[in-house]
């Protein structure tokens, strides 16, 4: 047991010496080319970062960030957006029934038996602008 320790012990200074004159000598290297170590890695660091910039890409759909591809969300807007469009241009010309704004779709689903025309006038009457 004891002949382990000894053996570990020397192992651990060979390994600090080793290390300690790596050091060393690596700092005066340092010390002895200043500009060299100052100027490549910023210059590494510019060029490798210009170049990972120019790989991001703008994403205006919230939705394609925020949800998964194949998400039931997803799923149910596209297939809201395909049964209930929404003529988006601008250049068309707006009648008293479509005027300029924001607007949302709303699917009411009302129970067996319920009239749906009763919880659409109850949402438009919550959501009418107060004077």
């Amino acid at each position: 047991m004891d002949d382990h320790m000894i053996w570990w012990r020397m192992l651990r200074q060979v390994l600090r010496r080793g290390l300690q004159s790596f050091c060393h000598r690596l700092g005066l290297c340092v010390s002895r080319h200043p500009v060299f170590f100052l100027t490549v890695p910023a210059v590494l660091t510019i060029t490798f970062g210009l170049s990972a910039l120019n790989r991001f890409q703008l994403e205006g759909d919230l939705e394609r960030l925020v949800a998964p591809s194949h998400s039931l969300a997803k799923i149910g807007r596209s297939l809201a957006s395909s049964l209930f469009p929404l003529d988006q241009s601008k250049s068309q010309l707006y009648s008293d029934l479509h005027t300029p704004g924001r607007y949302g779709r709303v699917i009411l689903l009302s129970p067996p038996g319920d009239s749906i025309l009763l919880q659409a006038e109850g949402i438009l009457q919550t959501h009418q602008p107060s004077l």
